[in-house]
This record gives C-alpha cells, structure tokens and sequence, in this order.
C-alpha cells in the first residue's frame, strides 16, 4: 500500500490512515510518500491495532525517487515517480539505494512487487505526447 500526499502538513493524518488502511486489509508493506519523505511501514501482524504497525525505514524523497523540477511537486507528479519506481523494481532496476531504507526495501518491498503487479488504487496519469 502506497500513500501519496503532496505536502507535509497531511503526513500526520495520513499516516494513521495509512496503519489503519494495513492492518484493515492485512497488508504486509506501506509507503507514505511525500515531497521531502518516504517512510516504510511494516505490519507484524501481532495485534489488530494500528499502533502495531511500526515504521522500519526514512528517507529523503530525492534520495529515493530523484529530483522534481523546481516550484510546487503535485500529487500526480509523486504518484507516477513512485509508480515508476515499483515497476522498476521488478524489472531488476536501480538498487543504489540510501542505507537508512536498504533493509525496508530488500525485507519488505521487493519480495511482494516482484511477485505481484503494480497497480494504481485510481486513475493512472500519463503525460500525452
């Protein structure tokens, strides 16, 4: 589970949105993501609370995605970085990445994109042309 928010001042909210939504659907990995951070969730599965949901890994957005133009990065901007980024990993893609989520991406991302399909909760956007 993916959850892009396009700035900051949403990241405290969305994260309990986010543990919610993961143990709701018992899912195994969640990302929020947004303009300056990605965080890496994993569920346990030892209770059905949300606060059983413990982060495992924080990094720079541009560490991890790249750099966005300058000015005000949109939602849709995150959305298809990240987007990219998965199906990227299961084609074998770049693995340079930050130390402080290595572990969250090799224990936790990998093993469940590599044997599913990326797959936007809405409308998947592409620039035309």
């Amino acid at each position: 589970m993916v959850e892009v928010k396009s700035s900051v001042a949403e990241q405290k909210g969305s994260e309990a949105a986010l543990k919610s939504y993961m143990v709701h659907m018992s899912c195994p990995v969640g990302m929020l993501v947004t303009p300056e951070q990605v965080r890496f969730y994993r569920n346990r599965y030892t209770d059905y609370a949300p606060q059983t949901i413990e982060m495992i890994g924080e990094s720079p957005t541009s560490e991890l995605l790249g750099t966005f133009p300058r000015g005000a990065v949109t939602a849709s901007d995150l959305e298809r970085s990240v987007e990219e980024w998965l199906e990227s990993l299961r084609v074998g893609g770049d693995r340079s990445w930050p130390s402080a989520v290595r572990e969250a991406i090799e224990s936790s991302v990998l093993p469940v994109v590599s044997s599913g399909i990326v797959r936007a909760g809405g409308p998947r956007w592409r620039r035309a042309g």
